[in-house]
Formats: structure tokens, sequence, C-alpha cells
């Protein structure tokens, strides 16, 4: 952008690119800028590309080696070699510091996800948020943001409500059931939540029940105690065996319950919402094509969006946050931008501070899972045949491997973890097993079984491996090329955060085990002779062992040495 400005001064820029071309010798980025500027410029668009280059060599940055123009008007760059070795040393000297920066410094960015309702199965949909959660806040942390994260658990409102109501109306029937829902509670309290939905006045008892909750019915609140502490503990589990990073805040929605009276005071008193004659508490945001804000349903029970705002609210006063961020399905567009306006409108925040990281759906071939419906699969059958399937895979090829239930646990979460992350967050997926557990192509298993052979050849080697490739170390385009994509790790986590996309790692991860891979057979490094070359090579197979390692732990997946 520099470069146009100096060029042709102070103009407006359409949108360009800057991509790696998928030959090497084209390049390490190539772009289109000048054929993008051609038409507002009245150029030709060889024309404008020597002017750029003109420019970038003026600039003398260093960061440039060569640029070349290609037919009818592509801009390749080749990156100066010294900032690729930089790269390269760092993961040789400093490999733990792989990837990370102080840039996100004095910026604290609160991230929401894994939001159970309690007394619920987590069941696979729920992956989706767990995952993509705990990745964007690895990422955002190895940048140097202060990064908190929030599970925010579903433990108030209607739907707890219903439960309520299912779970009192069984016992009533039923003394001698209560003994049987505490012996497998989640199971039991699913049975009753889903029958319980069947029935033509399920949301009116749902409401009426939740609505003595919050006034302090003593025997509601029991209920409601109990199911949250056996949903917390589940929620623990789960998370560990997800092996998501720790939560900093582990508070659901019922711990506003003191702050959400002032909040509707401050509403009225500020004249941004008003009381109906049923005596519900509204915000009138019809003109701006987002209906009637609820905070006070008219039996006085609280709503989502009121709780919602209490933990803005919360959020803001403890920790100051620079952008709050919420991963949580497309289903609720429309409730985040009704929150946000509200939000802004009380000032609790500034304009933009919170965000939406919506996802698609985690579906069935045959349609939306749903626990009403009761067709979900659970998290904890998931995994169990994850790692199941790990191992039988483990015992065909390689039969004498140590710790192997420990190695088919690792990739068994990482086979499912990287299913997910590989999609794009805002496409539906489908689950099959097939697919989820495959263990070939764009898979964790693939990723994680080539930094393994890595790690094979470095321990076959009894060469020692410097920090720093010598200053004659002279490298093929194939050497060249994989220094350069490794390199470029923290560039795919910076595109993370611009977009809250983890699948751009996902992405650039896949593309360098399959170059690693060509390297590996193009290369072999243990027969090479000259002991010099054989030392640089072990140092470069070093530096992608480490980067692939890296890549995978951003993603919340194991990368085991053997497998």
């Amino acid at each position: 952008m520099q470069a146009v400005h100096t060029a042709y001064g102070d103009i407006s820029v359409p949108d360009f690119s800057v991509d790696v071309p998928e030959v090497s010798e084209f390049g390490d980025y190539a772009s289109n800028v000048a054929m993008i500027l051609a038409k507002p410029l009245k150029k030709k668009p060889m024309e404008i590309a020597e002017a750029l280059i003109e420019a970038l060599e003026k600039g003398g940055s260093g960061l440039i080696k060569k640029i070349d123009i290609a037919v009818p008007g592509f801009i390749n760059m080749f990156i100066a070699d010294d900032l690729i070795l930089a790269s390269a040393h760092e993961a040789l000297k400093r490999p733990g510091s792989l990837g990370k920066s102080t840039e996100g410094r004095d910026k604290t960015i609160i991230v929401e996800y894994f939001q159970l309702n309690i007394a619920k199965q987590p069941h696979v949909g729920h992956l989706r948020s767990a995952v993509i959660g705990d990745a964007l806040k690895r990422i955002l942390y190895a940048r140097g943001y202060k990064t908190v994260s929030d599970t925010h658990v579903g433990d108030w409102g209607t739907q707890f409500g219903i439960l309520l109501y299912a779970y009192k109306k069984a016992i009533e029937n039923n003394k001698d059931l209560e003994g049987s829902i505490k012996e497998d509670p989640f199971t039991k309290l699913q049975e009753l939540y889903t029958a319980a939905h069947k029935e033509e006045d399920a949301k009116e008892n749902g409401k009426a029940e939740f609505a003595k909750l919050e006034q302090g019915d003593v025997e509601n609140r029991k209920i409601w105690q109990w199911m949250v502490d056996i949903s917390m503990q589940k929620l623990d589990q789960s998370a560990a065996r997800l092996k998501l990073l720790a939560f900093e805040e582990h508070m659901g929605e019922s711990a506003y319950e003191g702050a959400m009276p002032a909040i509707v005071q401050e509403a009225l008193a500020k004249g941004v919402a008003k009381k109906t004659d049923d005596g519900a508490v509204i915000i009138d945001l019809v003109q701006e094509n987002l209906d009637e804000a609820i905070l006070i349903k008219s039996d006085g029970a609280s709503t989502y969006l009121l709780r919602d705002l209490a933990t803005i609210q919360h959020r803001q006063n403890k920790w100051h946050f620079w952008k709050n961020v919420y991963v949580v399905d497309n289903r609720q567009s429309h409730h985040f931008r009704q929150l946000f306006r509200v939000a802004e409108l009380l000032g609790f925040e500034g304009v933009g501070a919170s965000e939406y990281v919506d996802f698609g759906f985690m579906k069935l071939p045959e349609g939306v899972m749903s626990t009403r419906a009761g067709n979900v699969i659970s998290l904890d059958a998931v995994l169990d045949e994850a790692e199941a399937r790990a191992r039988e895979v483990i015992k065909e090829k390689n039969p004498n491997l140590k710790d192997a239930d420990m190695v088919a646990k690792k990739v068994g979460l990482g086979a499912i973890k990287f299913f997910d992350l590989s999609h794009n967050r805002k496409s539906d997926v489908i689950f099959r097993w097939e697919d989820v557990l495959s263990f070939d192509g764009n898979t964790g298993p693939y990723i994680q079984y080539t930094h393994a052979r890595l790690k094979s050849i470095l321990r076959k080697s009894s060469d020692e491996i410097g920090e720093e490739f010598p200053g004659n170390t002279e490298f093929d385009n194939a050497e060249r090329a994989l220094l350069f994509s490794c390199a470029r790790l923290p560039e795919a986590m910076e595109r993370v955060i611009g977009s809250w996309s983890p699948h751009l790692l996902a992405s650039y991860i896949y593309s360098l085990a399959q170059q690693t891979n060509e390297f590996y057979h193009t290369h072999p490094v243990l027969l090479e002779k000259n002991k010099k070359k054989r030392e640089a090579l072990l140092m470069l197979v070093q530096v992608v062992a480490t980067t692939i390692a890296t890549g995978l732990y951003l993603l919340g997946i194991d990368a085991p040495e053997e497998m």
C-alpha cells in the first residue's frame, strides 16, 4: 500500500490480493495490484507494475530480495533470505517462543465459548464452540493479548423452567424415580426434558416454574442448585477431556441475578427503556430493524438479553476489555445485534467492542441435532469412538508402539478437533464418522504423522543439531521454500485474528505438512554424505517439526513424537 501511495499519491485503492503462488519459483508472494489499479489509473498493468517496483526498491526496507513482473502485470516478490533464516533460528534457539509477539500488549480480549446448559449431557454439537473458542484463545495469547475465557453456563431461564417442571412432575408421579435419576442424572433428565417438550403447554409450565425460581421458591432453588453442581462437575470433566485451556471466568447466567434490577432501573431512568401496560420492560428498536428488545417479561421474569447485559457490564467493570467476543452458533444473530445496540445505548461499552463470532451447525446426515428431538450424540461417545478407532489403526501400522493408549487418545482427539477446525466456521458441518475419523488427507492424524516422521529422522541421527545455519549454507528451491513456509506461521496467526477464523491456521498447517512430505521423499536426509549439508538438513527438519508442533498446539492438538 505504501508503494502505491509513493508512486501515485493519495489515491483510493480498491481491494487487491497478495498471495503465495502455487509454484515457489514464481516468488514468495504475488500481487495483482497493478491489474486492479489499471482501470482507475487508466494505465497499462505492466506500466503500473514497473512504477510500483521502483517505489518498493526506493523504500529500501531490506524485506525484499528480488522482484519480477509477469504478464499481464503480476508482481512477484522474493523475501530476503536473512528474514527467512531469522525465523528459522528462532525455532532452533527458542522453540517455545515461535509465533509469539507482544503486539496485543495492554489489550484485553474476552472470549466466551463452550456454553453448556446445566443438566444436559455435553454432545457433539457443543464441540464447535469449544474448539473454535479454545483455538482463538491460544492464538490471541501467543500474540500478546491478555485473553480471558468464560463459559457463561446456561443455568437460568425458561428452558431450565421446563426441566424443573418435568422433573417435579416425574417425582410427583413416582417417588422412587428420584433415586434412579440421581444415579444417571444426565441421561434421565434429558429423557424428561425431551418428553416434556412434546406437551402442548410445556413452555407455559416452564415459564411459571422459572418465575417461581427467580422469586426465590425454596423447592425450586434446592433442585436448581443440585443440577448446577452436577453440571459444573461435568463441564470440568468435558473441558479436561477436550484439553481446553483453563477458564478465567466460570460463571453461569444466574451469577448476574443481583445486578439485573439496577440495569432495568438505569434503562428506565435514561429513557432507553419503557414499561408497558402489562408490566413488561422493553426497548423499542423497531426503527433500527431490531424489533422490541425485552428486559423484563410481563410475568416479571428476566430475559436472556437482560442477563447478557449484566454480563457485559461485569466484564467491562472487572476486565476493561478491548474486545468482547462471543463464539456462538449462527441462530443467535438477531439476539446479539439487539444486545450490542442496547449495551451501546446504556454506555456499557464502546461501539464495536463486542463481536459475535458465529459458526454453522454440526449436523447429522439426517438433519440438525437437538436435545428436544433426542437425536444428539454425546461428546463422551464421540471421544471414546475416536480413541478406539485410533487404537486399531496404531495396532495395524505400528503394533510395537510404546504408550499406544496415550498416543491413541492424542490421535483420536486430534482427528476430531482438526475435522472441525479445518472447516470455515461459518459453514455447516455434516458429522459422519468416516470423515471425522479419517486418517488420510486433510486430517489431524495426517499432520500428526508428518510430525512423527520428522522426529523419527532426528532420533536416528547421531549428528548434533546447531542453533544457527552457517552463513555459507546453500539451499535448493525445495529447501528454501520449506523454510519460507515455516516463517509464515505468524502471518497465518494474524489472518486468524483478523477474521476470527481458525480454519486459516488449519489450512496453513496442512499445506506445510504436504510440502514436508514431498521434501521427505525427495531429500533422504540421513543418506546425505556431506556432513555439513546433512547437519543443515537436520536443522531444517527440526525447524519444520517445531513449526508443525506449534501450529497444532495453537489448535489445541498434541503432536506425538511416535505414531
